[in-house]
């Protein structure tokens, strides 16, 4: 132990008690101070720093046990180790040293051996107390500025999010000012070249490409409201089987050559009602039906079944389709990580919506491939 680091300061109103205790104490290289009483040992402590104090209990006007008090009262000096030295060994003196706030005592007269191995004791015990303290404020001070950096990455990610949203939504907006007049001028043009079979394809081809920037300008004004919070739910009882069949409906009107629906709803009388916002729902269905068929060079059978449980119920919509590219699938619900060919195909901005509409209704939407081929959407709704 380095032992000339250490300062100690000897409090007793008798000088040859002070001079027996510095002389051990200087034989082991500790800096010695002394005071002669309870009053000139505060004054001291105010004025110098001490890793420990040898206090004696019975002085005339300030005993001991006040100036202990006392000196364990500031703050600057309430973590000095107090050794009381007396001639007082009694179990009710013991005590009150201790309720007095000393960490030990030695009883007069003293073993040199015994108060120099209680000295070193407490100062090592002192000493790696504050090397606890030390590590644990450099610590904190570690968490702090790594929490300090972990908010300024969440406020660089929100603003990203933002920047993202708003970005869809001027995308939206500048889409949708012009689509107004491209709709007007196709309405014409059909008019104008009714008997033109030739120019009606042509004008029937702008049409379609008109609907489909539309609807791509709808789907980005959906995520930037959702992202930020600005879409108002309307939510209400939707039974999901009433739901899935009108769905199925419009699908078997619509693409009746591409598809083929295989329903499996257990306790098909049982209605299994969620609340939902009905439109945001039927979307959900509809776009996860849709990406069945999009790409496929052949009739596609879509299966869809109903799980219920005590906390939540679950939509599970299976195909045998081609199913999603793997190096898609960790991230294939955020906006910006589908691959090219399904971003333009709006496969990757429809998956982006559905899951910001089930976190909005608190529940959760995933997808996987089956093992024998085609994809597997999962939509889950809580219970409670």
């Amino acid at each position: 132990m380095d032992t000339e680091a250490y300062n100690i300061l000897i409090v007793d109103d008798l000088p040859k008690n002070i001079m027996v205790l510095g002389n051990n104490l200087m034989n082991e290289n500790y800096h010695i101070a002394y005071a002669r009483s309870g009053q000139e040992a505060i004054k001291l402590t105010k004025s110098n720093s001490f890793d420990l104090i040898l206090l004696d209990i019975m002085m005339p006007g300030m005993d001991g046990y006040d100036t202990c008090r006392e000196i364990l009262a500031n703050p600057k000096t309430s973590s000095i180790p107090i050794i009381f030295i007396t001639a007082k060994n009694d179990h009710d003196s013991v005590v009150k040293g201790f309720k007095a706030g000393a960490k030990d005592y030695v009883t007069k007269p003293f073993n040199s051996s015994e108060l120099l191995a209680r000295v070193k004791t407490h100062l090592e015990l002192k000493r790696s107390r504050e090397r606890l303290e030390s590590l644990n404020t450099n610590l904190e001070k570690k968490v702090e500025e790594r929490t300090l950096e972990l908010q300024k990455a969440n406020e660089k990610l929100k603003k990203l999010d933002l920047a993202k949203s708003g970005f869809l939504g001027i995308i939206s907006h500048e889409i949708r000012t012009p689509l107004n007049g491209i709709f007007g001028s196709i309405e014409m043009l059909s008019d104008i070249y009714s008997q033109d079979e030739e120019t009606l394809e042509i004008v029937q081809m702008m049409s379609e490409s008109a609907e489909r920037l539309l609807t791509f300008s709808e789907l980005s004004t959906l995520i930037t409201e959702l992202n930020i919070d600005h879409y108002r739910l309307s939510k209400g009882n939707v039974d999901l089987v009433e739901m899935v069949n009108l769905v199925k409906q419009e699908k078997e009107i619509n693409d009746d050559e591409r598809i083929e629906f295989d329903i499996d709803f257990k306790q098909s009388k049982e209605k299994h009602i969620v609340q939902a916002d009905i439109k945001l729902l039927k979307k959900i269905i509809s776009d996860v039906m849709d990406n069945s068929i999009k790409f496929a060079d052949k009739k596609v059978v879509v299966q869809v079944q109903i799980n219920k449980n005590d906390e939540e119920v679950e939509l599970i919509i299976n195909d045998n389709g081609i199913g999603f590219p793997e190096g898609v699938l960790p991230n294939i619900f955020d906006v910006f990580q589908a691959d090219s060919k399904n971003y333009v195909d709006g496969k990757g901005l429809n998956l982006a919506a559905a899951r910001l509409i089930m976190e909005a209704h608190d529940g959760r939407i995933t997808a996987s491939n089956l093992p024998e081929g085609g994809a597997s959407v999962r939509i889950s709704f809580p219970l409670k």
